[in-house]
């Protein structure tokens, strides 16, 4: 978490998730690599989920910033056995990963000694983000499915669709999207607010 907040480095997550992937705790890691500026959006990110592992969860640094970050944790694309057609994470505030000094959007900063745990930033404390207001979102995850499973009401699997209403609404008296064994594709739509991130699946 230091590594990421910190410069952006990936590598010692991406063998902690490795790791978790062949233990059979993850399914799938996704690196997209650029930064996105502010007011900016990115899309062209696709994530793979299934019944076993139906919860994403993103981490991304904010830059120029001591150690701070943006994320979500394991946000379940399910909703009581159906995958989502889409959903939406649109407030996002700042966390601190409790090892570097420093409140301000800067990356020249001491380390935090002894080290603290992660904890969120809010508008009541000193520096950058003080405000007499809570401090607004900086960016949004968007998700949209792509080819969501759809499955006969005898659970079988009948063929992957698209999420739009049109598609759906052909199949709705026979079958639905309920969760099989098949995977679900969500595109994933990334928008910042104020400060550029670094983008982490």
């Amino acid at each position: 978490m230091r590594i990421i907040s910190f410069s952006g480095g990936t590598s010692t997550l991406v063998t902690e998730i490795t790791n978790q992937i062949n233990a059979k705790k993850a399914w799938k890691l996704i690196t997209p690599s650029g930064n996105i500026g502010p007011q900016e959006t990115r899309t062209g990110i696709d994530v793979e989920v299934n019944a076993n592992f139906s919860k994403v969860s993103i981490i991304t640094m904010l830059a120029p910033s001591p150690d701070w970050f943006i994320g979500i944790d394991s946000l379940d694309l399910c909703d009581n056995g159906t995958w989502r057609e889409s959903m939406n994470v649109t407030m996002l505030p700042p966390w601190d990963a409790g090892t570097a000094e420093g409140t301000s959007f800067s990356l020249s900063n001491t380390d935090t000694n002894p080290k603290v745990n992660i904890f969120q930033i809010t508008n009541n404390m000193a520096g950058a983000f003080n405000d007499p207001n809570p401090i607004p979102s900086l960016g949004e995850f968007r998700f949209m499915g792509l080819h969501l499973p759809v499955v006969s009401h005898d659970n079988s699997t009948i063929n992957s669709t698209s999420a739009s209403p049109t598609a759906m609404s052909t199949i709705s008296t026979t079958t639905d999207s309920s969760v099989s064994k098949a995977s679900a594709s969500f595109a994933v739509l990334v928008s910042a607010a104020l400060i550029s991130v670094q983008l982490l699946f």
